[in-house]
């Protein structure tokens, strides 16, 4: 499933994690090899009554969202200054 996609790297506690980008449907995904509770994490932002926000998928690891989710947008946001 997440095979020959661009993968970047993004820090998390002081350590080097690996991200990539996919897509299910419409619908962008994170898949981020974080072990945090013994699984790698998804993410993906969604819009809920106060904007928009990053959630995990499946939902539950919303602590782990909201601390990898900003991240993975400042390696965008850097990378389009760059360019």
């Amino acid at each position: 499933m997440f095979d020959n996609n661009p993968v970047f790297e993004i820090i998390v506690e002081d350590k080097a994690v690996r991200v990539s980008e996919h897509y299910i449907g419409e619908q962008r995904v994170f898949y981020v090899d974080l072990p945090l509770q013994g699984k790698p994490l998804i993410l993906t932002v969604t819009e809920g009554p106060k904007g928009r926000f990053w959630t995990s998928v499946p939902q539950g690891r919303q602590a782990d969202a909201e601390k990898v989710g900003p991240l993975i947008a400042w390696y965008f946001k850097n990378k389009k200054n760059k360019t």
